[in-house]
């Protein structure tokens, strides 16, 4: 069935819009909530006031209502356009935007238990947050499950789609593992933060295999396949996120297992090989970081990048980064990992703004609602 506009590719209106709602605009949310997570670390962590706070409180009520009104498009989109959901579930990319869902509501999960916000009482906050970590539960497992299963049975995957979109399940995973960890720290339910513990360490299993994966998969085609378009240029960016969000789950479990006194492990022994792990896993991040800065570089010197919704991955893997970074200083006593955390904050809080500007002109010539260049072909009417 083509729908009205199938004449008229450029033509775009309400029902285009709700049409193409991308769940890329999740992506908004997750920087943005990290960004507010970063402000607060650097305020001093829970207890922190001050400008930076004051900035954390911002920045995580714009996160909670950016993930509130693309919930809402989305449930929209849902009803009045499910033909062009399954038409992404068929694409072995377009799929891969769906786990923003759930790092979305993870990081909403993660700003409500370690951000006060001064009009909301801290067991409303709590209640809330474990709405937001339900959401990311339930949408993250869902996703995890499902994206392989239709990418490996669909018929549609090659090598020249693996790309940085792909490091988003097992991402939200990781952010799945330390948003659990907050949310059994701040519980006085004993049974319940026990489960939630042994529910995480399943699931952290479970996010570094795929990540390994994912990595192996990812750096293949980039290093023997060809240049992708310039359109997906944010998405090399994406590889830094597994690095972040890995030592921050690592870091945040520490304080959990001391506090749960669970005897199947030695809590010396896990805080000494966090650590260690830790330690060794930073620099491939700020490798990989590297890596992608100087790609963006490359593509803008040669035909620059469209501005589209992709500009967002810009955002949450170098916030990511810089939170374990923070973790990382706090949990070793190695000053060097904060200072780079800081000059991290600042670049990527200018860069933060920037994507506002970019994302507020798209959206008044409507072209950051358009399908990215590089996934049209594979769609069928554009």
């Amino acid at each position: 069935m083509a729908p009205p506009e199938a004449g008229n590719p450029t033509f775009l209106n309400v029902r285009y819009i709700l049409q193409w709602f991308s769940p890329r605009w999740f992506i908004c949310a997750m920087g943005t909530g990290a960004m507010a997570n970063v402000y607060q670390l650097l305020a001093g962590g829970p207890k922190g006031t001050g400008f930076l706070h004051n900035a954390a409180q911002v920045f995580l009520l714009l996160a909670l209502a950016i993930f509130v009104l693309a919930s809402f498009f989305t449930l929209v989109r849902v009803a009045v356009a499910r033909d062009y959901i399954a038409l992404e579930w068929r694409h072995a990319s377009l799929i891969q935007f769906y786990s923003a869902i759930s790092i979305g509501a993870a990081v909403c999960t993660t700003g409500l238990l370690n951000i006060p916000l001064s009009f909301v009482s801290g067991p409303v906050a709590y209640k809330l947050a474990i709405v937001f970590w339900v959401i990311a539960l339930v949408v993250g497992l869902f996703f995890i499950f499902f994206t392989p299963f239709k990418v490996a049975s669909g018929h549609h995957a090659e090598p020249r789609r693996a790309l940085g979109f792909w490091f988003l399940a097992p991402v939200g995973l990781f952010v799945l593992v330390f948003a659990g960890d907050f949310l059994a720290l701040y519980t006085e339910n004993t049974t319940a933060a026990r489960s939630i513990f042994f529910f995480n360490m399943m699931v952290l299993g479970l996010a570094c295999a795929l990540t390994v994966i994912m990595y192996t998969i990812v750096l293949f085609r980039a290093l023997f396949w060809s240049f992708p378009r310039k359109d997906v240029a944010p998405s090399f960016m994406i590889g830094v996120a597994p690095v972040g969000v890995a030592i921050v789950a690592f870091n945040t479990t520490l304080p959990l297992l001391k506090q749960l006194s669970i005897s199947v492990v030695d809590p010396a022994l896990v805080t000494s090989l966090v650590k260690l792990l830790s330690i060794m896993l930073w620099p491939f991040g700020l490798w990989w970081l590297i890596f992608a800065v100087l790609i963006v570089i490359l593509y803008y010197s040669r035909e620059g990048v469209p501005i589209t919704l992709g500009y967002w991955a810009y955002i949450f893997p170098p916030a990511a980064y810089t939170i374990g970074s923070l973790l990382l200083a706090k949990t070793t006593g190695i000053a060097f990992f904060k200072y780079v955390a800081v000059v991290l904050a600042v670049i990527w809080s200018g860069w933060w703004g920037l994507n506002v500007v970019f994302t507020i002109k798209g959206i008044k010539n409507r072209s950051i609602f358009d399908v990215a260049p590089t996934f049209k072909g594979d769609i069928p009417y554009l």
